[in-house]
């Protein structure tokens, strides 16, 4: 037999876990010298695939955070049950742990290896491939202990049913051929890889430095010492992730950057400053628009043709034509995985339709004349709330297709409504200038609000109910603190006083309020932005980027944008001196100029804008949909 390249099985000590298996240690394995690390790139990006854990202590620092958190909360009692039944378990499990790491080296000195399989087997201790590699090195010590003391016999049966199956787990290449070779020899000392082979005792001592290494010297590890945690630790983590975010996609501001939420990755706000097309189709003013589905790729208008079209706000293509109301439509919504859509009309039905169809699924007849607004209940695809103009809100049931309840209180048409993210409060918004809140289950008004000097035609909650943004028809959109139950602000600079329905809505995370007016423009306000307290009357800085000069006119406005609609470039309309008007109930309200101001619709009234996923959509008294971008 032909010698084996030297080193290719030499002590056991020289193993280690690399990939889930074990793997010799050469000259090219050992560590960089200082030269050679100050040689080597600096990785300024690195990719979260690329950040690895030891799962287990990634679970119990987890848990020791969340346990320092709740301490620093002050909150006894669910600090208490998370120390007693969450932390305290975790140190029973790492001393069970411990417990089981002294069991194997007891059984590698004591050569007991026929427990070993059954000790490293315990679930959540070794990964599967590290086990057979491990198992593989002990039935390898076995096997040169038989060698050793001459049971040939022995050591041939272990290397037939033992080793063979785990021959593509060895350490180093060409070692289960030199233990083979050792079948017919009398000592171990004959194969040359096996000359430097200390002898049992010496090679089971190496076999647990093997086994300690591979569990990361836990053993050495006091179940009695509190682990030193440095103090905010869970909030210091957030904050840098939160960095490392705001870093990926950068940011060029100065300053303390607040960011809205911890739910979702950090993205910058940009404004939509493009109209990408208007889609053409409808033969009359289109009402309302909706954008379908999580990401919004498709979208839906409503118009008074009495059709309703889908389209894709991707590629601009109109892919169905929704017929079959008798009346212009008002209103129409989403369910939010965007398989429904359901529609409110004149003709006081609603109707259901399937996005990807078009076909008409079912109708429901209402008695209560022009629908006006409707709803679907978070969660849930089944149930609807739709304002009519008899005053009455109305709760369906699609499937059985009756009404669940009614909620009347309103004194002149409803005109708008809309659910919590709960879906258990109800907002409607009324000709009779009040906003009414409802237990959508139990069906009584549980606050009524006042304020507003005009007729209401939109309401929305914020993502978290915190907040109700309504639309009025005195030129003026009102935001609604529900914890401290007041009106905050008051956003103005449009038109909304005649009959016409303008609405508005919540768009970046609730962070901006979008809204159509009378004079065909769109308008864009920070939920906190500019106030009146500001004395100017332009928008200033980078707010005011990309607008027309203040001397510039709308008189050709959309005109030229129709003339080509493969790509179109709006306009943007000076935004109106801020008001410097309180309102007349409460010296508390501060007044919000506009952050924005696009133009791009043909001359009339735009009805409603929406904005999901930096797509919006626009509605306009021309007949035409707007798609807008960055």
């Amino acid at each position: 037999m032909s010698s084996t390249p030297p080193n290719q099985a030499g002590s056991s000590s020289s193993f280690s876990t690399n990939n889930d298996t074990l793997q010799s240690h050469s000259k090219s394995d050992t560590s960089l010298t200082i030269r050679q690390k100050e040689k080597l790139p600096i990785r300024n990006n690195v990719d979260l695939d690329d950040i690895k854990f030891d799962e287990n202590e990634f679970d119990q620092e987890i848990d020791l955070l969340i346990g320092q958190y709740l301490e620093a909360r002050n909150i006894p009692n669910i600090s208490d049950y998370w120390n007693e039944n969450v932390l305290n378990q975790n140190q029973h499990n790492l001393e069970e742990r411990k417990d089981w790491i002294q069991d194997v080296e007891r059984c590698i000195l004591d050569g007991d290896y026929s427990s070993i399989e059954g000790l490293i087997s315990k679930p959540g201790l070794l990964k599967h491939q590290t086990q057979k590699s491990f198992l593989y090195l002990c039935w390898r010590q076995q096997f040169l202990e038989h060698v050793e003391n001459r049971e040939s016999q022995k050591a041939f049966n272990l290397l037939s049913k033992r080793l063979k199956p785990l021959e593509h787990y060895q350490p180093v290449p060409y070692d289960f051929y030199s233990l083979s070779y050792l079948t017919s020899a009398s000592t171990v000392h004959d194969a040359p890889t096996f000359r430097d082979w200390a002898g049992v005792g010496p090679e089971r001592e190496r076999l647990v430095g093997v086994w300690r290494e591979l569990m990361g010297s836990e053993k050495g590890h006091s179940h009695q010492e509190k682990r030193y945690i440095p103090p905010d630790r869970l909030r210091t983590l957030l904050r840098q992730a939160a960095a490392w975010q705001v870093g990926q996609v950068g940011y060029g501001g100065d300053g303390t950057l607040k960011l809205p939420t911890l739910l979702n990755d950090y993205r910058p706000l940009q404004l939509p400053d493009q109209l990408n097309r208007l889609i053409k189709g409808h033969t009359a003013n289109v009402k309302c628009v909706d954008l379908i589905g999580p990401r919004g790729e498709l979208g839906v208008s409503g118009a008074s043709d009495s059709t309703l079209r889908i389209f894709s706000t991707q590629d601009y293509n109109v892919y169905h034509i929704l017929q079959g109301h008798t009346s212009r439509i008002w209103s129409c919504s989403s369910t939010e995985s965007g398989s429904t859509v359901v529609s409110g009309s004149g003709d006081g039905t609603l109707r259901f339709w399937d996005t990807n169809s078009g076909d008409c699924r079912n109708i429901l007849y209402g008695d209560g004349g022009d629908v006006y607004s409707v709803s679907w209940r978070p969660g849930q695809q089944n149930q609807v709330v739709s304002a009519s103009y008899d005053r009455i809100l109305r709760s369906w049931d699609v499937e059985t297709s009756k009404q669940v309840r009614t909620f009347s209180g309103h004194s002149q048409s409803t005109l708008a409504v809309t659910f919590d993210y709960t879906g258990n409060i109800i907002a409607s918004g009324s000709k009779d200038k009040h906003i009414r809140l409802w237990d959508a289950v139990g069906g009584t008004c549980i606050k009524n609000i006042t304020g507003c000097l005009g007729e209401i035609t939109s309401v929305e909650f914020d993502q978290e109910g915190r907040y109700l943004l309504a639309s009025c028809k005195d030129n003026s959109n009102r935001l609604w603190d529900l914890r401290m139950q007041r009106n905050i602000y008051r956003y103005t600079g449009h038109q909304n006083t005649s009959k016409n329905l303008i609405r508005c809505s919540f768009a970046h995370n609730a962070s901006l309020v979008v809204g159509g007016s009378e004079d065909g423009l769109i308008y864009i306000w920070e939920r906190e932005g500019s106030t009146n307290s500001s004395t100017s009357s332009d928008i200033s800085g980078t707010a005011n980027s990309g607008l027309l000069p203040a001397n510039s006119t709308s008189e050709s406005k959309g005109k030229d944008n129709l003339s080509n609609n493969n790509h179109i470039t709006p306009a943007y309309y000076p935004p109106r001196g801020k008001s410097t008007n309180k309102d007349s109930t409460s010296s508390t309200i501060q007044t919000v100029k506009p952050l924005k101001v696009l133009e791009g619709h043909e001359d009339g009234a735009v009805f409603d804008v929406i904005w999901k996923n930096d797509r919006m959509l626009s509605a306009g008294e021309d007949g035409l949909v707007g798609i807008w971008g960055n």
